[in-house]
């Protein structure tokens, strides 16, 4: 579709000098594009490898808590094992115009316990833990990560398809009008050129 402007030079200049940086841009954005699949995609393989490691930590800490709960009721296992400590910090990151959080542990303490009055499944249990929740913080991260990735790309495969399909196109058909327009109208000054010559010869 072309677009409404005077059909004159100064225009045509304009059009051209937009339709140029369009281009420039286009190709910038489907440059971004494709590293954002390929960091959307080697994110996700990330996201697939750690959530099998995950779940064998599960497995393991759900069996051990399973047997300490057949052996001891849960009042006498909260009495027994008072809270520990867990505390970890809040950074970003920054991929492309994104900033990702990550999360970084800083300390777990676990609280000390009477190992004669309990399980030694329940040390199994913790120690499975301390080992899955560097991973579940890793975890997260890469999902924050992955739905930052897929947002942006949505975003910017928008902006290429309406360059591609949209304002380039409608910037080539509208020079290449008044191209011809100017064409048009040089063609007709030059008759009338050669008309007004051949009246100055003949006088």
């Amino acid at each position: 579709m072309k677009i409404k402007v005077n059909p004159n030079r100064m225009e045509l200049l304009r059009l051209k000098r937009r339709l140029t940086l369009a281009e420039r841009g286009h190709k910038l954005l489907k440059d971004k594009l494709e590293e954002l699949m390929r960091q959307f995609l080697e994110t996700a393989k990330r996201m697939i490898s750690l959530n099998e490691e995950v779940q064998a930590e599960m497995e393991i800490i759900t069996r051990a808590l399973a047997v300490v709960r057949i052996s001891q009721p849960l009042e006498e296992i909260e009495e027994a094992v008072p809270p520990g400590e867990i505390s970890f910090k809040l950074q970003k990151g920054r991929l492309l115009n994104l900033a990702v959080p990550e999360f970084e542990l800083e300390k777990v303490e676990p609280a000390s316990y009477d190992l004669l009055t309990t399980e030694s499944e329940l040390d199994v249990a913790l120690k499975h833990f301390q080992q899955a929740l560097p991973k579940f913080l890793e975890f997260a991260s890469l999902w924050k990560k992955l739905e930052l990735l897929s947002n942006e790309i949505e975003v910017t495969r928008r902006r290429v398809n309406a360059l591609e399909y949209i304002l380039i196109p409608n910037l080539k058909e509208t020079i290449k009008a008044i191209s011809a327009r100017l064409e048009e109208i040089e063609r007709s000054y030059q008759v009338q050129l050669m008309r007004v010559k051949e009246i100055v010869r003949h006088h």
